[in-house]
């Protein structure tokens, strides 16, 4: 089953660290991913009105690599997550594209809000 999850590591002077653990089809990955916090209430604000719209796009970026996660809507409620984890600049990493359901953002959005609590 394709999955992306996310779990808070630190928070130092604004930024905030966490892991992304990706499953894509037989490929699985995670990578630390930091992004200040303020970015992240933008990643929030964009997520919540994704899931209550049911369109649009969503991408955060990591703030020391080429990584990202992009999430983007599909008709009937389907949403493309699409990134890279593990940064190009290293010896492995992922690129991975999945669809899910919308009920996801819905998990995603609370763990992001937990991360600044």
């Amino acid at each position: 089953m394709d999955k992306i999850s996310f779990e808070h590591q630190f928070t130092v002077e604004g930024y905030l660290t966490f892991s992304v653990r990706v499953i894509s089809g037989d490929f699985s990955g995670s990578a630390n991913f930091c992004i200040s916090e303020i970015a992240l209430k933008e990643v929030i604000s964009a997520l919540s009105e994704v899931y209550n719209c049911l369109k649009g796009t969503c991408q955060m970026n990591d703030y020391d690599s080429d990584d990202f996660n992009l999430f983007e809507t599909e008709k009937l409620g389907h949403i493309i997550v699409t990134g890279q984890i593990g940064g190009s600049h290293r010896r492995q990493y992922l690129n991975y594209q999945f669809i899910t359901e919308q009920t996801v953002l819905a998990e995603i959005i609370s763990d992001f809000k937990n991360m600044l609590s």
